[in-house]
């Protein structure tokens, strides 16, 4: 049976245990012993009696139906069974970012009311460990706290020891697991996932069986004809903390693919060699870096090398303009562009594991740019939007025909519409039922049935959805202007310099720029042109690098209308992080943050 479709996660689980029990689902690498470093294969079977050994685990430990169980912990196939144990036991997980600071910790972990935590590593159990300290125990409500990774300096609960629970808790009720799997009703929660909070404290977005099943029924209709059953093999490496790695967690057992999980992203290049995955799901900072590197190596290149790059550029925009307009390519132009993939492009197929036939992405916005090289380089960016409220993706761009600079067309079940303002909202069964315990917030997003999603954007004649901006996000200058900052901040990061820039100009007369720096390739351009320092704050206020990123903000500004363009900009030392509240867990801009941080600097563009 190639696909599996269910009303409800546990019922897709089940049933992809059942029936393909011998095909390999997942790999991971061995960190102990001596097979230390290499992949270990994981059957469906094999990750089915994992999940019900830490399920009877968590019920030996008095888990009940409907309570909440935290997992703060890296992607991983643990962190998989985990989620599904909890749902057997019949209750509900709570992700946290391996990334959060300890007030967002202690609020999910308060807000959610989680009695039990399952943590990594020795790590991030000081973290939880931080917020115990002293008089002031500030996570009260946690009383069960569950070791990931066996540590020497822990006497908590690993979770092999809860495994051994498990197994002696299933002797004495050997039908509990499989009952409560197939008892579970679409309506009941499967998660509460927070929000990343750019504006505010984050809220428990309550996502349900029928949610999911509603995004993973759409995937299956777009999805279907390009995705070849139980061939695929898909590198995991976003955090499954996110809707988006939290669908791509249970997609697995829809469309039988085999999910590799990347030990760290620092070493994912490797990994894609290494794997050779025929499908990512990624954010386009992914593609943004590896953009980076190619013009980065091309700066380097000689005179010859850099013609025959732009050669192949032209012949593959050529070749792609018939394909967009429906026709046949003439023998010359699949010639030419075959010899241009062999000759240009195929180092940059070959660094993504030379078998990629589509990366699916999404969280932030892709430039339009990007999605077109790539392309010509041989590698399909499929974009889709979604949110946390919406338990993932509502607009997708499909294999046979994305359309960069949209994020695709509604999914087949979704209903979208444009208020007065811009803003759009959605209509569907994948729109959740409301915050966790935020009634008011909830009444707040919902409109008659129709969820408000707080972006900004339009549904052109062929049906494709375009993103603006976030509502909040849009700047409005002293001259009544409004302008989304989004695009620009978009468009700016393809450059191999910049590494990231926040958009300033509310209430102000013209729009101004904070910029950070790829570090690395800054010192390796000052190394280049001989460009003499002493210290990091010293070489972003060259002459020379001050130049070059004016030259940057004025062939970004050619592409903009007067009243948008950057006027001034400052290079800061420092990027930001999520260390310092300026960045939410999934990397989004905590615009309040930085511009207050920032205030002088701001100040300073506008005297």
């Amino acid at each position: 049976m190639p696909f599996i479709t269910g009303k409800t996660v546990t019922d897709i689980f089940l049933k992809r245990a059942q029936l393909t029990p011998n095909l390999i689902g997942f790999q991971y690498k061995i960190q102990q012993g001596a097979s230390r470093g290499e992949w270990r294969d994981v059957t469906f079977r094999e990750f089915f009696v994992e999940v019900k050994s830490i399920a009877y685990g968590l019920i030996s430990l008095g888990l009940q139906p409907g309570e909440r169980v935290a997992i703060f912990s890296q992607t991983r196939v643990e962190w998989s069974a985990i989620d599904m144990a909890v749902l057997g036991a019949k209750a509900i997980s709570v992700p946290i970012y391996p990334s959060s600071t300890l007030e967002d910790i202690a609020y999910v972990l308060n807000n959610s009311g989680s009695r039990f935590i399952c943590v990594e590593n020795e790590q991030l159990l000081e973290k939880i460990q931080a917020l115990t300290l002293g008089s002031s125990n500030l996570i009260p409500g946690v009383e069960k706290i569950i070791l990931i990774d066996p540590s020497a300096k822990s006497s908590e609960k690993t979770l092999s020891q809860l495994k051994e629970l498990g197994r002696m808790e299933e002797s004495k009720k050997p039908r509990l697991f499989e009952s409560n799997l197939e008892a579970a009703l679409p309506s009941d929660l499967i998660s509460i996932v927070y929000t990343s909070g750019t504006t505010g404290i984050p809220k428990g977005a309550m996502i349900t069986h029928a949610n999911m099943a509603s995004v993973l029924d759409d995937a299956l209709v777009i999805l279907s004809n390009f995705s070849e059953p139980e061939s695929e093999t898909v590198l995991s490496f976003l955090p499954f903390s996110h809707i988006f790695g939290k669908v791509e967690s249970i997609a697995v057992h829809v469309f039988g693919w085999k999910q590799a999980f990347a030990e760290d992203i620092d070493k994912l290049l490797t990994h894609l060699t290494e794997i050779r995955p025929t499908i990512i799901l990624c954010v386009p900072r992914t593609f943004e870096k590896a953009y980076q590197r190619v013009q980065a190596q091309l700066s380097e290149s000689s005179y010859v090398t850099k013609r025959l790059y732009q050669w192949g550029l032209e012949v593959g925009r050529r070749y792609h303009e018939v394909i967009r307009e429906k026709k046949m390519p003439s023998p010359r132009q699949f010639a030419e562009y075959g010899l241009a993939k062999k000759l240009v492009f195929s180092r940059i197929s070959d660094a993504f594991g030379g078998r990629l036939r589509f990366a699916i992405c999404g969280g932030a916005p892709l430039p339009k740019e990007l999605g077109e090289f790539f392309l010509i380089a041989g590698i399909k960016i499929l974009e889709g939007y979604g949110l946390t409220e919406t338990c993932g993706p509502v607009a997708f761009n499909t294999p046979d025909g994305p359309r960069f600079g949209t994020v695709g067309r509604p999914m087949s079940e979704v209903s979208a519409r444009i208020a007065d303002d811009g803003e759009i909202e959605i209509q569907s069964q994948k729109v959740f039922p409301g915050y966790y315990q935020a009634p008011e917030e909830t009444r707040a997003v919902m409109d008659d049935g129709w969820f408000k999603t707080g972006d900004v954007g339009f549904i052109d004649d062929d049906g494709f959805l375009h993103i603006t901006d976030r509502k909040k996000d849009l700047i409005v200058t002293s001259g009544g202007k409004n302008i989304a900052p989004q695009k620009m901040e978009s468009a700016a990061k393809s450059h191999q310099l910049i590494h990231q820039m926040v958009v300033v100009g509310d209430r102000r007369p013209y729009v101004a720029a904070l910029i950070t720096l790829n570090r690395e390739q800054l010192i390796r351009f000052a190394s280049e042109k001989q460009i003499l320092f002493s210290e990091y704050a010293e070489l972003i206020r060259n002459p020379k690098i001050v130049a070059l990123m004016q030259k940057v903000i004025d062939d970004l500004n050619r592409s903009l209308a007067q009243y948008e363009t950057i006027k001034k900009f400052t290079i800061l030392p420092d990027d930001f992080t999520v260390e310092k509240g300026e960045l939410t867990p999934s990397l989004k801009l905590k615009r309040r943050v930085i511009e207050t941080r920032y205030h002088q600097e701001i100040q300073g563009l506008y005297t």
